[in-house]
């Protein structure tokens, strides 16, 4: 969104999430609706060196208190840091493709690495 709250873009995300409960006890959800000031990682394969293939090449920080975050991968996929990976589930974290997410981080990076981000279903 710009300063005036119009879209500039939008980007598919998938919100599936494998069952179950997180370290806390607390059962698995998703990244709610809403609005988040976001930051985001430089991204690229060295990042996914360092992160691994549950991550991808990219990773956008919401602060969510639990860390329900945006990123690409997926472990058990054909090749997570492909630019087009697929889609699998997270354990409560937004998945976007490798190639989209490396967009918008650079997006976020060059602009203050500070943004409001809206997550809508």
């Amino acid at each position: 969104m710009d300063d005036y709250g119009q879209v500039i873009k939008d980007y598919e995300c998938r919100s599936a999430i494998v069952p179950g409960y997180n370290g806390a006890g607390q059962a698995r959800e998703s990244l709610p609706n809403g609005r988040y000031t976001v930051s985001a990682d430089y991204p690229g394969m060295d990042l996914a060196a360092e992160q691994g293939a549950a991550y991808g090449t990219f990773y956008i920080h919401t602060g969510d208190y639990r860390y329900r975050d945006i990123h690409g991968g997926g472990s058990g996929l054909a090749d997570p840091f492909a630019p087009y990976q697929g889609w699998i589930p997270t354990y409560g974290c937004l998945r976007m493709q490798n190639a989209e997410g490396e967009e918008v981080s650079r997006w976020i990076l060059d602009n203050g690495n500070s943004m409001l981000l809206e997550v809508v279903d």
